[in-house]
């Protein structure tokens, strides 16, 4: 590996190394190594990058192979080798946003990783990457991303280190983004496909922005603390594909979610998660249309599922509304705290619908506004609900109807 030492000076592509040698006595060790000359790194313009197809190599003898100075959209595809290191100055960074969809590929290995770093060591001093290529053999693979964030000029309001947009595909394995200003890494609504494994982001101000279509690579394999913000970020979109939530080492938190109207969805939490909730927030198994969604929220004795408010507050955020006849909905081992409306109805922390299944048990209402649960009898008895070991803390009754009137037996109303 490289010990990595940013050298400003004038460069230039063909470098005099100005090695000096002199003859060896017969008294001289053979084999003796040759002292290696610390070469300045290359300078690469904005118009080495419009000439096609792109492969940065080691630079023999420097610590910092290439320094960039602009901000290019690159115009063909780019390989970059295993240890060379780049480093950005201030504004600059790169662009994978042709419509050509040229391939990434940024192949560095555990021993010698691939470093894009900032010519200086402060957060937000270069802009990061930009990525709308959907070439599905796009890779990131033991690459450090570092100093970066910015929001992007253009008028999208693009934040961050590394952002994925519009149909970007990106597989990140053993990526480490870090000390990065705005976010580490945003993929946004219209990216289509974010694979990661075995990474890290920390001392970012946050790790991760994106939505609840790509939490499902965000799993136990990477880490995600040790942040300014320790919590991954998820902008709120309806949700177009079966998704989980998985028990990683900081919490998510959220605006609110909801199937889209385009299928059914199902819906799993691991046990161990933790969601914190936005203000006016809702977490809807439900949509326009009778899909069935499927709800599976079971955490185990030892190891619980929480949902809380950002502010601990009895109703700073609406709870959760179940309207699925699916006999897969259970909720169990749960803390739900500081959900129910504060005004209108109904006001419960879970909400279930006319004709609607739902298994609930060991689950504690944490300060929350009136009622545990409200349940639809619109239409008289006709859901059906299996309950037990449901504790009120701080919360002061347990099951009402949709208009607010309180249900002592969820079977006789």
């Amino acid at each position: 590996m490289k010990n990595l030492q940013i050298t400003l000076k004038p460069l230039i592509f063909l470098l005099a190394l100005g090695i000096s040698f002199t003859s060896c006595s017969s008294d001289d060790s053979e084999g003796e190594d040759a002292p290696i000359a610390n070469v300045p790194p290359i300078e690469l313009d904005c118009n080495y990058f419009s000439s096609g197809n792109i492969h940065l190599e080691n630079v023999p003898g420097a610590s910092v192979d290439y320094i960039i100075s602009c901000d290019p959209k690159i115009k063909g595809d780019i390989l970059i080798d295993a240890g060379v290191v780049i480093a950005f100055e201030k504004n600059a960074g790169l662009q994978f946003i042709d419509d050509a969809n040229y391939k990434i590929e940024m192949n560095g290995t555990a021993e010698d990783p691939i470093i894009l770093t900032g010519t200086e060591k402060n957060k937000g001093h270069w802009r990061g990457l930009l990525m709308t290529s959907d070439n599905p053999s796009n890779i990131m693979s033991h690459v450090t991303v570092e100093y970066a964030g910015q929001i992007r000029p253009g008028g999208w309001n693009y934040k961050g280190a590394v952002i994925g947009s519009w149909g970007g595909v990106m597989d990140f394995d053993n990526c480490t983004i870090q000390e990065c200003q705005e976010i580490g890494l945003h993929w946004v609504g219209y990216a289509s496909t974010l694979n990661i494994s075995n990474s890290t982001f920390t001392k970012n101000d946050v790790p991760i922005v994106t939505n609840p279509n790509y939490i499902n690579s965000i799993d136990e394999t990477s880490t995600y603390k040790g942040n300014v913000n320790d919590y991954i970020l998820l902008e709120r979109t309806d949700v177009n594909k079966d998704i989980t939530f998985h028990n990683i080492d900081v919490p998510f938190f959220s605006n609110g979610f909801k199937p889209n109207n385009d299928a059914k969805r199902r819906f799993t939490f691991a046990p161990g998660v933790t969601l914190i909730m936005d203000a006016g927030s809702e977490i809807r198994f439900s949509n326009a249309f009778s899909y069935q969604h499927e709800t599976i929220m079971v955490g185990t004795a030892d190891n619980r599922i929480t949902i809380k408010g950002k502010e601990d507050v009895a109703g700073y955020w609406k709870g959760l509304s179940i309207e699925s006849n699916s006999p897969l909905n259970e909720i169990g081992y749960l803390d739900i705290s500081n959900a129910g409306q504060t005004t209108g109805y109904p006001n419960g922390a879970i909400k279930l619908g006319y004709k609607d299944y739902l298994k609930i048990h060991d689950v504690n209402f944490i300060n929350c506004t009136e009622y545990g649960m409200s349940i639809n009898y619109y239409y008289g008895y006709n859901f059906h609900l299996e309950y037990s070991n449901l504790t009120l803390d701080n919360t002061p009754k347990l099951f009402s109807d949709w208009l607010g009137a309180e249900v002592v037996d969820p079977f006789n109303p």
